[in-house]
């Protein structure tokens, strides 16, 4: 049986069965194609920018001076959408030196953190480490 198809391999189907063996897996195709076209694009929509909180003015630690104690210090500060420190978490503390880490973080001034361009509130991260005054190499 032959359909008139330039393929001659393929006479033997008759051309409603060609037409619908060959147009079905290109409709499925675009189909899907269409599907991740959406699917990119609520991805695209979803993602947001964000804008992380950044330090204005830092003021040093003071090493106490009645401290021989060395070691870091990590704390965690919580930010309002305003850029004021609300709440200072002790990370990592040495016993005579997180006191003057947390003063000192307590004077600084923040830049607020953004998402979508829009003030959010925030935490960060800081780390002193302090060395006795007298202790370092020597020249």
């Amino acid at each position: 049986m032959t359909c008139g198809c330039p393929y001659p391999s393929l006479r033997w189907y008759g051309e409603e069965e060609l037409n619908m063996r060959t147009v079905l897996p290109w409709i499925c195709v675009l189909m899907v194609a269409a599907a991740l076209g959406d699917a990119q694009q609520e991805v695209k929509q979803a993602r947001r920018r964000f804008d992380p909180p950044s330090v204005v003015t830092a003021t040093e630690a003071i090493y106490p001076l009645q401290s021989v104690a060395s070691g870091t210090v990590v704390l965690e500060g919580s930010l309002d959408d305003a850029a004021k420190i609300t709440d200072i978490r002790v990370v990592r503390g040495v016993a005579s030196l997180t006191e003057p880490a947390e003063r000192s973080v307590q004077e600084w001034t923040f830049q607020a953190a953004k998402l979508d361009g829009k003030p959010v509130s925030s935490k960060i991260v800081v780390a002193f480490s302090f060395v006795p005054p007298n202790v370092g190499p020597r020249i």
